[in-house]
C-alpha cells in the first residue's frame, strides 16, 4: 500500500463510521429487535451477575426456544464473547449505554472488514476497484445496518477477515499462521457459520504452499475448530438453553404455517432477486456484480469469496426468507444458531 491508499482507506473509514454512529442511541426496537434484545441482555447480566462465560444467561425463561422450561435463563447458542466483549466495555465505561456499547463493537470491527477488503481487493485488482469494494461496503444502506445491530455477525466476520488478512500477508510465518489460526477460531466460536469462508484460506494454502498443502491446512483447521467442537459439546448439557433449529435448514414460517421451500422457486427467486438484486445491490448494481464475475483477472481468490458467500446462504433459507441474515460482498452471511 502507497500513500495514497491509507488516505483514501481513511477517507471510506470517515464515511463508513459517520454512517453508522448515525442515531446510535436509539433504542433497541428497529429490525431483528427480538434478537437485539437478548444478545444484550446476555451482556447485561454479565454487567450484573460477573463474566461466568460458559453459563451465559438471558431473561427468556420460558419454553418457547429450546421446548422446554428454561428457569435459569441460559442461552447456549455461540460462545459469548461478543457479548463479553462490550459487557467490558461498559464496565470500564458506564456512562455511555449498554446496547450503545454493542453497537460501538459491531461498528468497530465493521470497520477492519473494511480496511482488509480494500487491501485484498487492491492486491488482486487494482485502486479503483478496491475504493469502490470499500465505499459500497461502508455506504450501502443494507451494509450499515448489520454493521451496527447488537447482534454477533459483525464481530464474527471481522474476525474472519482478520484471519484470512493474516494468510494472505505471509502463510509461511509462523506469526501470521498463529494469528490467523486464533482469529479464526474466535470467528467460529461467535458464528460457526465463518466455517463457510475457509474456502479462501484454502485457496491461499493452495497457491503459496503447494508442496505443503496437505500438512499445514489440516493443523490449522484442526485447532481452528477445536474449540467449536468443545462449545457444542459442552452445551448439550444444557438443552434447555438451546434453541431449537433444525426446521431452519428447509422451512419457514408464513401466514399458512410452517413452509418447506428449500430449492424451491420461491428459495431461488427470495435468495437471488429480493436479497442479492433487489436488498443488497439495489438493482442498479447487479450489472456490475456479474462483470466482476466474469472478468478476467490474475487469480480467483476473489471468487472464493463468492462461492463461501453463496453456500453460507443456501445453508439457512428459513433464516434468508424470514429476514434474519446479514451480508458480506453482495452475498448473504447467514446466520446460525
Amino acid at each position: 500500500m502507497r500513500k495514497i491508499d491509507f488516505f483514501i482507506l481513511i477517507f471510506i473509514l470517515l464515511v463508513a463510521l459517520l454512517f453508522r454512529l448515525y442515531k446510535i442511541n436509539i433504542p433497541l426496537a428497529d429490525l431483528h429487535s427480538w434478537r437485539q434484545t437478548d444478545t444484550a441482555a446476555v451482556a447485561r447480566n454479565f454487567v450484573k451477575d460477573g463474566f461466568d462465560l460458559l453459563h451465559p444467561r438471558y431473561d427468556d425463561l420460558s419454553n418457547v426456544q429450546s421446548g422446554q422450561d428454561n428457569p435459569q435463563g441460559y442461552r447456549m447458542v455461540e460462545f459469548p464473547l461478543y457479548n463479553a466483549i462490550f459487557a467490558y466495555g461498559y464496565k470500564l465505561i458506564p456512562s455511555i449505554p449498554l446496547e450503545q456499547w454493542g453497537r460501538l463493537v459491531s461498528i468497530f470491527f465493521s470497520l477492519i472488514t473494511i480496511a482488509v477488503i480494500y487491501y485484498l481487493v487492491l492486491k488482486e485488482k487494482n485502486r479503483l476497484t478496491a475504493f469502490f469494494a470499500g465505499i459500497i461496503y461502508a455506504a450501502f444502506p443494507f451494509f450499515v445496518f448489520f454493521s451496527r445491530i447488537v447482534l454477533p455477525e459483525s464481530t464474527a466476520l471481522g474476525f474472519t477477515f482478520l484471519s484470512i488478512f493474516f494468510l494472505y500477508l505471509n502463510s509461511s510465518s509462523l506469526i501470521f499462521y498463529l494469528l490467523s489460526m486464533i482469529f479464526f477460531a474466535a470467528a467460529l466460536l461467535i458464528k460457526p457459520t465463518a466455517i463457510f469462508f475457509s474456502l479462501p484460506l484454502v485457496y491461499i494454502f493452495f497457491q503459496t504452499d503447494k508442496g505443503k498443502f496437505l500438512k499445514k491446512p489440516f493443523f490449522y483447521f484442526a485447532l481452528s475448530i477445536l474449540p467449536l467442537i468443545l462449545w457444542r459439546n459442552y452445551i448439550r448439557a444444557f438443552p434447555e438453553g438451546i434453541p431449537v433449529s433444525e426446521w431452519l435448514l428447509t422451512s419457514v414460517n408464513t401466514g399458512g404455517g410452517l413452509q418447506k421451500i428449500f430449492f424451491r422457486p420461491s428459495f431461488f427467486r427470495w435468495i437471488f432477486f429480493e436479497r442479492i438484486n433487489n436488498l443488497i445491490l439495489g438493482g442498479y448494481l447487479t450489472v456490475f456484480f456479474i462483470l466482476g464475475i466474469i472478468a478476467k483477472r490474475k487469480s480467483f481468490f476473489l471468487h472464493s469469496y463468492l462461492l463461501s458467500s453463496s453456500i453460507s446462504g443456501w445453508q439457512c433459507p428459513a433464516r434468508i426468507l424470514s429476514n434474519f441474515d446479514s451480508s458480506l460482498f453482495g452475498n448473504i452471511y447467514c446466520s446460525w444458531y
